[in-house]
């Protein structure tokens, strides 16, 4: 029997920059940390605070998809969608990466009907290596 079965798991949407995910970010185990959860499953597209913009739906329908299909595999307590400052993947100054993350957290909550939370959290750059997570809301 496989062991996350009785883990407690979440399903993060989060950049793919590779920053984030350096072994000295360890942004895994911070938002685990964060959620009060055990691991996290990650799906990483560049600027996931920017996928219900119009112009990219079939990116937002395709990461619905991935959700939806790892809620299904790991029954996970908590998704969350983590943007970060300074990405190239959603541009926007500081201040709108909190605002649309917000609406991309409520937006995958109706998209995938999970009944769990969703929260939003936004990366904060100190530098390459240097995070502060910064939740900003839950639905």
């Amino acid at each position: 029997m496989w062991g996350w079965k009785h883990k407690k798991l979440a399903v993060a949407l989060t950049c793919a920059d590779w920053r984030l995910h350096q072994h000295k970010v360890d942004l895994n185990r911070r938002l685990a940390t964060l959620l009060g959860v055990e691991g996290v499953d990650f799906i990483a597209v560049p600027g996931p605070d920017g996928l219900t913009r119009p112009e990219r739906s079939s990116e937002w329908q395709t990461a619905v998809s991935q959700v939806n299909l790892l809620i299904a595999a790991h029954a996970p307590r908590v998704l969350v969608v983590a943007a970060h400052q300074r990405c190239a993947g959603h541009p926007v100054p500081d201040v709108e990466h909190e605002t649309d993350v917000l609406a991309t957290a409520k937006a995958l909550k109706a998209a995938t009907g999970f009944f769990g939370p969703v929260c939003a959290v936004v990366a904060v750059y100190h530098s390459d290596t240097r995070w502060e997570l910064k939740p900003v809301g839950q639905f």
